[in-house]
């Protein structure tokens, strides 16, 4: 069975990958307003299980709505 990742491990990856602070909660709200298809991440165990090849798309969708957020800050 492929890689899944959870909504919080996706806003992870990408927040990780883009330098950027991606909230679960947009990634969600995504899926519930049909930006997304259910069908491409199905929800298993009461959790959505993504596919990494969704990834860009999530950022589309993001970029979309002007839900990425600034760079984050430098930790002390």
């Amino acid at each position: 069975m492929s890689e899944t990742l959870s909504v919080s491990q996706a806003a992870r990856r990408l927040s990780e990958e883009l330098g950027r602070d991606i909230r679960p909660r947009d990634i969600s709200l995504l899926f519930y307003h049909r930006e997304l298809r259910d069908d491409l991440a199905p929800i298993v165990n009461g959790r959505r299980a993504i596919q990494p090849v969704l990834l860009p798309e999530i950022v589309r969708g993001l970029r979309r709505h002007g839900w990425l957020r600034r760079t984050r800050r430098a930790s002390s």
